[in-house]
């Protein structure tokens, strides 16, 4: 895995991060890993500085997952990307599954496993709407509209070629932008026949502000992607938050319902509850021809820091 780069987002993740590391490093040791800490304040920062060493860590403000993912993905070296959450549990075969699909087809864009729970049961993502869940256990690729972002893998000329993820996203909805886009650039997106272990939610706890979150930036994404669709899809979130703003039996959350409907009803998409970045879709440039001094090991990460 010497052409490996993990790009791991965290925030208040410790209590699943060292595990996520370990099963990393056991399995692929050459494997260039880089945590990205997004202003923790459980210990994380010094917990990962004095348990693994080896493994890059840089601090950024909370701009959200893409963010995150985004400065981590700008200091990588390596030809293969790793897209991994800080509560998600990889094993050897599904890492080698998806570097070998990836070095063995340059038209496959992105790549990821079957995602399972602690105990065995299979993890549903995305809406009832997403076909790609009523599949059964696969014996070979699936082409798939979009990933979960918890755990994907791409070369680093995907990225350059499409673009990071879109920094306009704080929480949720990045993956659907992001696969699109890799789908519109030529590239197929594939579910493989393989699983790793996700805790979900080990690091989010559930907030009006995280669903009022979700809410816009799915709006946001049927904009640039499904306008056609967004106009019914606005007006069904209108209406249910016209009607929980004065029925939901929790007053936080007919605070919540209420932003919903102002949201909606103004049609704006872009202003997140949360502080974002104001980037965008990031643009990665190409690797510096290997001898120069800004391809010396550490440079990319000292300049993602600088950065903020």
């Amino acid at each position: 895995m010497k052409d490996l780069s993990v790009v791991i987002p965290s925030f208040n993740g410790r209590e699943h991060l060292g595990r996520t590391i370990e099963d990393l490093l056991d399995i692929a040791p050459d494997a260039e890993v880089i945590v990205v800490d997004g202003g923790s304040t459980d210990g994380s920062q010094e917990f990962v500085r004095e348990t693994f060493p080896a493994v890059a860590l840089l601090e950024v403000i909370n701009h959200g997952f893409s963010h995150a993912t985004n400065r981590g993905i700008e200091a990588t070296t390596r030809p293969l990307v790793l897209f991994l959450n800080s509560d998600l549990f990889i094993n050897r075969r599904a890492l080698e599954t998806m570097a070998a699909a990836l070095r063995r087809d340059m038209t496959i864009g992105a790549v990821g496993p079957y995602l399972f729970n602690e105990d065995g049961s299979r993890q549903q993502h995305f809406t009832w709407l997403y076909w790609p869940r009523y599949v059964p256990q696969l014996t070979g690729p699936l082409d798939v509209p979009r990933l979960c972002a918890a755990c994907i893998m791409t070369r680093r000329d995907v990225l350059e070629d499409v673009g990071c993820l879109d920094e306009s996203f704080f929480l949720y909805n990045e993956e659907f932008d992001w696969c699109e886009r890799v789908s519109v650039g030529g590239y197929s997106v594939q579910l493989l026949p393989v699983g790793a272990t996700h805790v979900g939610g080990g690091s989010t706890v559930p907030s009006p502000e995280l669903t009022l979150e979700r809410y816009r930036g799915f709006l946001y994404m049927l904009g640039k992607h499904r306008p056609w669709i967004q106009r019914p899809v606005r007006r069904s979130m209108q209406l249910k938050g016209w009607f929980l703003k004065r029925f939901d039996p929790k007053p936080e959350w007919r605070e919540l319902w209420g932003r919903v409907y102002a949201m909606t009803t103004a049609e704006d998409y872009r202003h997140s509850p949360f502080a974002l970045s104001g980037r965008g879709v990031v643009t990665l440039e190409p690797l510096p021809p290997a001898g120069s001094p800004s391809a010396a090991p550490g440079a990319a990460s000292q300049e993602a820091q600088a950065a903020e």
